[in-house]
């Protein structure tokens, strides 16, 4: 666990955590307690881009009672395929770190929150 800790890197001023290590996604993701959501994500991906102002927001409504990660699939590719994603971005929602789905595209804010808020109620 000590050495994952120097996997992550957390951005200055957000909420955000992005992993950089299977060791990282295994000891944060899979073993985070609550709700969580992975977006697996790549930096060509316009709707990647466009959908991130919708996830800094969730992160401000959902403060304390959601945590967010992201994976940059360009960077670990292997890791990104283990989830055999078929579209960017891909929303893997956690809880207690069991999968409850998947949100797999670019979705307008009102519809992404909505989406979020029915894996809440599960």
């Amino acid at each position: 666990m000590f050495i994952a800790f120097y996997l992550i890197k957390i951005k200055r001023g957000e909420a955000m955590i992005d992993i950089h290590s299977k060791e990282a996604l295994e000891a944060y993701v899979f073993s985070e307690k609550g709700l969580t959501v992975l977006d697996i994500w790549a930096a060509w991906c316009r709707p990647c881009q466009v959908m991130e102002p919708t996830l800094k927001k969730l992160e401000e409504m959902y403060s304390g009672r959601m945590k967010f990660f992201k994976l940059n699939s360009e960077e670990l590719p292997e890791l990104a395929q283990s989830f055999k994603v078929q579209g960017f971005p891909t929303f893997v929602i956690y809880r207690n770190g069991k999968e409850l789905g998947r949100i797999i595209g670019y979705h307008a804010k009102d519809s992404f929150i909505k989406e979020i808020e029915n894996f809440m109620k599960k």
